[in-house]
């Protein structure tokens, strides 16, 4: 823990005097490391206080408080502990929760050190899987979705679909072991449909996409929901 980390520390304990609060104070506003610090931890603290709050069952607290309900202990007992119990240190609660937040803060100052023009949100992808969809200022937001297909006889499998104009040459699928067949290809949000290719002849829909619908020629074909 550097000096800094132990003014915070210090700080958040209530251990400095009112002259050195106003000093802290005053270096929070002239240095810019510290600055930073200290507005990460307002921003864990800011952002800790929106976490969803969940009430425990009424049968976890019967069976905690059955846990910590004190045993009869006779008077004897009573003074012979007192007499033997060991010395034990006082925790103090704030200064664990300040080394806790200046450890947080520290991960999210190593954050910051990633470029703040990608944001990463999961998001839902072809075959029940999840990827990442990738935002750009200036650019339209698009997710990377996996196709899977296994087709362990087969020489090639490709995908086409009103994404790629229904060209089978577009979007090629690799082979894995196994015989998976592997593509992931970055669209934007909207409903797609879309069939697999198998050996440039055999067009057959996805058996893992949830839904499908008629290509007006008697076929069937899959259906795919992107969103963010």
């Amino acid at each position: 823990m550097d000096e800094q980390d132990l003014l915070i520390q210090r700080f958040l304990d209530d251990d400095l005097t009112p002259e050195e609060r106003v000093a802290f104070l005053q270096a929070v506003d002239t240095d810019p490391l510290l600055r930073r610090r200290w507005l990460n931890l307002e921003l864990v603290v800011a952002e800790t206080a929106q976490l969803p709050r969940f009430a425990p069952s009424s049968r976890f607290v019967a069976q905690v408080l059955a846990k910590l309900a004190p045993a009869s202990i006779s008077p004897w007992d009573r003074l012979r502990a007192a007499m033997t119990v060991p010395r034990i240190l006082e925790w103090n609660l704030a200064g664990a929760m300040a080394m806790v937040c200046v450890a947080v803060v520290a991960v999210v100052g190593l954050l910051r050190f990633v470029p703040d023009r990608i944001v990463e949100v999961p998001v839902p992808v072809a075959g029940s899987q999840a990827q990442t969809a990738s935002l750009a200022p200036g650019q339209g937001a698009k997710v990377f979705v996996r196709f899977m297909l296994l087709q362990p006889g087969a020489r090639s499998v490709s995908v086409a679909g009103d994404f790629n104009g229904w060209d089978p040459g577009q979007t090629k699928l690799e082979q894995s072991e196994g015989g998976v067949w592997t593509a992931m290809i970055a669209l934007k949000p909207g409903r797609y449909q879309y069939m697999f290719v198998i050996d440039g002849k055999q067009w057959i829909p996805d058996p893992l996409a949830i839904d499908g619908a008629g290509d007006g020629f008697g076929a069937q074909n899959a259906v795919l929901d992107v969103a963010i």
